[in-house]
């Protein structure tokens, strides 16, 4: 029998991840003679959520298991609850793992649901009841808590993707620091494999982003869009700290999966807006005000993009991609990662003529009086002519210099739209 199973919210500041939880898992079952079916999926959820773990994401697994459902579930719910009391200690740290299991997906009515439920759960809030309302739908079982919207919302995910390819560090390494790259052999790969692999390497502080923090068993991760690139790159990259194994992920990381219009604290926001006005705020951060009173947030952090928007002015059309986020001040604020500027609103500007016979500039005698050249004096008759107004900001895309795990680089051409 084939199943689709989707585990979370197994980490903690004191060690573990939900990733390393479905190697570990992997590993279990196929020792139980279970089949593992396709990649893992390594689900990235709304970004915005406040209580979201390190990097809010879910893992999905397709497996063939000669077991019946409930068999099935009390299995992989006895794994969940041994990780978490005695690897990360989730439940010191108030984790609320879940598990959720259902059968083949194939059944359209199924997989539409599922889809709906992770479309949802990548730009809005989802409260637990209505998790388990659609798990009851389409006969899933669940277990655990809180973990159950993720793990439900990875089961919906399909495409687009990209991978990422997670080493993992020894057990007994997870307490020290963490080994460091040779940033060369890495800046070295991805200019090799540019334009098929994003997110590795920060060009403006010269640093990997490659290496994970803290206690997370993770040792480091290469993002890019085709398999044999990733594997590649373990070869390539030298690092001075072994690790024990390694796993591919097909994942939504990169592919603006999160785009989706909101209007709601917490969601996403993705839409057109005229500009009203801008403030720079004392810092450099930028608030745009829109003509229809929504304000937009452009930190100065995020480089590029917080030049550009100083540049705006009033008329200017803009597409806007964000987190709305709660605010003492406005109620709400949307937290601009990216700007495509759509329409300059440019003015014309009238000059005087040019001298017919010096080519130098021009006076006007007054109106309908004609214009007498500045050098040789001439006097003759001419129309203004009319320039547009050049303006220092382009018509183009500005994105948030710093990496976010969904937005999708502005180079990077998805194979599987």
């Amino acid at each position: 029998m084939i199943y689709h199973l989707g585990i979370d919210d197994h980490d903690s500041p004191f060690g573990g991840c939900t990733t390393h939880f479905g190697l570990e898992l992997i590993r279990f079952m196929q020792k139980k003679g279970i089949k593992i079916i396709g990649y893992p999926r390594l689900v990235r959820l709304n970004p915005n959520v406040p209580w979201k773990t390190k990097g809010n994401a879910a893992v999905a697994l397709t497996i063939e298991a000669d077991m019946n459902l409930e068999e099935l579930g009390q299995l992989i719910w006895d794994k969940s609850i041994e990780y978490v009391k005695n690897i990360s200690h989730g439940f010191e740290y108030k984790r609320k793992p879940g598990v959720v299991i259902v059968k083949d997906c194939n059944a359209l009515q199924k997989m539409d649901v599922l889809q709906n439920f992770y479309i949802k759960a990548v730009y809005d809030i989802i409260p637990i009841d209505l998790a388990i309302k659609v798990a009851k739908s389409i006969e899933a079982i669940y277990m655990g808590s809180r973990g159950i919207i993720g793990s439900l919302a990875s089961l919906g995910f399909e495409q687009p993707y990209t991978y990422e390819l997670l080493t993992y560090r020894k057990m007994e390494n997870w307490k020290k620091p963490r080994g460091e790259v040779d940033l060369d052999s890495l800046i070295k790969f991805d200019e090799e494999y540019f334009p098929y692999v994003f997110g590795n390497v920060d060009y403006i502080k010269g640093k990997p982003l490659i290496l994970s923090h803290g206690n997370d068993p993770v040792l480091y991760g290469i993002r890019g869009t085709r398999v044999d690139s990733l594997l590649e790159g373990m070869k390539k990259i030298r690092i001075n700290e072994e690790f024990y194994d390694f796993l591919i992920f097909k994942t939504n990381q990169g592919t603006d999966s999160h785009a989706k219009k909101g209007n709601r604290i917490y969601q996403m926001f993705y839409d057109k807006v005229i500009v009203k006005e801008i403030n720079i705020i004392k810092g450099g951060d930028v608030i745009i005000n829109t003509v229809d009173n929504q304000r937009i947030l452009v930190y100065k952090e995020t480089g590029e993009l917080n030049s550009a928007a100083k540049l705006l002015r009033f008329g200017d059309e803009i597409e806007v991609l964000g987190g709305i986020k709660p605010s003492a001040k406005f109620n709400k604020i949307i937290e601009a990662e990216r700007i495509i500027v759509l329409k300059l609103s440019n003015k014309n500007i009238e000059r005087n003529p040019r001298c017919p016979r010096c080519n130098s500039s021009s006076t006007s005698r007054g109106k309908n009086k004609g214009f007498k050249c500045k050098k040789c004096g001439f006097i003759f008759n001419e129309k203004k002519s009319i320039i547009e107004e050049s303006r220092e900001l382009s018509i183009g895309t500005y994105q948030a210099r710093y990496y976010r795990h969904l937005t999708k680089p502005i180079f990077l051409q998805l194979e599987n739209k």
